[in-house]
């Protein structure tokens, strides 16, 4: 059976931290080397908890089939924005500016989207509708990917944060009410 309280309490702190990160840029800007260097590590500790998360949800999905195959997709995303976010901080460090190459993010949000669509339906028989909220989630990081114009960049990134923070809580509801059967019956029940 899977660890839905840690896996969800992982996904409460992914959208959390993410959102602490890009929230205090946008409130506070850039005052110093510092303060930008705390908001990369918010993020890119939001972004170790979405790794986290994202081990987790593997219990509840089938080992064959498009939905952990989705999983693995989101995982390598996760790795790509983990070093994005080693990358901004020693940039940072070294030359006081967030680095203008966003290759590393843009690729990773790309796989996080593509794997948010290929596993949210497996979610279905643990979460019930909460399954849509990895579909959220894709629409927001499509929109921040798509849009770079504020606020719409913005606002499709706060849906990110927002439906992980979701998705953390309807997992620690479905932890409370005793879990889940592991991902062999989650292939076969559709309610």
């Amino acid at each position: 059976m899977p660890d839905l309280a840690r896996t969800g309490t992982a996904a409460i702190l992914a959208g959390a931290l993410i959102f602490a990160g890009q929230a205090g840029e946008l409130l506070f800007g850039s005052p110093s080397d510092l303060v930008d260097a705390v908001f990369v590590t918010l993020a890119g500790a939001g972004i170790v908890a979405l790794g986290v998360a994202f081990w987790g949800l593997r219990g509840l999905i089938p080992p064959r089939g498009s939905g952990r195959v989705g999983v693995r997709v989101a995982l390598t995303g996760v790795v790509l924005l983990g070093l994005f976010a080693v990358q901004a901080v020693v940039e940072l460090v070294r030359t006081g500016e967030v680095p203008d190459n966003f290759v590393l993010f843009g690729v990773g949000f790309i796989l996080l989207v593509v794997g948010h669509l290929l596993f949210a339906r497996e979610l279905r028989p643990a979460l019930g509708r909460a399954w849509l909220l990895p579909i959220l989630a894709a629409a927001g990081a499509f929109l921040a990917l798509a849009v770079e114009a504020d606020p719409a960049h913005d606002i499709g990134l706060f849906a990110f944060e927002g439906a992980w923070v979701a998705l953390g809580l309807a997992l620690l509801r479905a932890a409370r009410r005793g879990g889940v059967s592991g991902p062999e019956s989650a292939g076969t029940n559709e309610a």
